[in-house]
């Protein structure tokens, strides 16, 4: 296994914690519920986690599997969907740029950068080429990453600012500072975020994250070289059209038959 994906898992060993920080995202799970209306059964999450987006599809009634890494995400997955009465998920452990699946899917989709924790173009390259076997022969692959901020790649390491702020239920309101530096080289976005409680500033947690950044043109080359058409570009979940200042980039593909 890559080192990079080694310390990608250590980000999603808390899941609990991973839990209370984003249970309250729900902006994009329209969209891909969406998606999987048009597109149908069955559908596949790659870097599904704990579920957030794969237990709202399955509730609408659509065949959906979810496939991650993490165990202990996984594992919060399994409990949540439970809960909500999708046992039918099938969750599947394993490294989503490597994958084989039992059948084919007419959706698959990796949502909300999961697809940049790949640093590798070699990562990359086999996420694409995993997806092609897997995916039905009139079946839609959705990438949904950031489209890189030049002004934010700039920051320096020592340009600590408020990130955001979190209620939790075990430390309370914590404070979310952040801090970052881009290395164009890799291009290797690495920040690091620094939750304290707002009550007496004590730090009760860190994650180092890194992502790849992937320029616009880039991501299209890397669909264009694995036989993909883009069929739609959008620059936010609202489906409005990707333009230089978007904040995302969201690819609606379709692979070209082979001969």
């Amino acid at each position: 296994m890559f080192d990079s994906l080694e310390r990608c898992l250590q980000l999603y060993e808390d899941a609990q914690f991973y839990e209370e920080e984003f249970e309250d995202r729900s902006y994009d799970i329209p969209f891909f519920l969406e998606s999987a209306r048009q597109c149908g059964a069955p559908v596949l999450e790659l870097g599904c986690g704990s579920g957030r987006i794969t237990i709202p599809i399955a509730r609408a009634g659509i065949d959906i599997d979810g496939i991650d890494l993490s165990a202990p995400m996984l594992a919060k997955g399994k409990i949540k969907a439970a809960a909500a009465g999708c046992d039918q998920i099938r969750f599947q452990q394993g490294n989503f740029s490597q994958f084989v699946m039992p059948r084919d899917y007419k959706l698959i989709f990796c949502a909300t950068n999961a697809l940049q924790h790949l640093l590798e173009n070699q990562q990359i390259d086999d996420c694409f080429a995993s997806v092609r076997q897997c995916l039905a022969p009139t079946g839609l692959f959705v990438i949904d990453v950031f489209n890189p901020d030049r002004t934010k790649l700039a920051r320096r390491w020592d340009q600590r600012y408020l990130f955001k702020e979190m209620q939790t239920q075990t430390h309370g309101k914590l404070s979310v500072f952040a801090r970052s530096e881009y290395h164009p080289a890799s291009q290797i976005l690495r920040f690091q975020l620094d939750y304290r409680r707002q009550a007496d500033d004590i730090q009760v947690k860190v994650k180092d994250v890194e992502m790849r950044c992937l320029f616009p043109d880039e991501l299209d080359e890397f669909c264009q070289r694995h036989g993909f058409t883009i069929i739609q570009k959008f620059g936010n979940y609202q489906s409005d059209p990707f333009t230089a200042d978007s904040a995302k980039q969201i690819l609606m593909c379709r692979a070209a038959p082979t001969s």
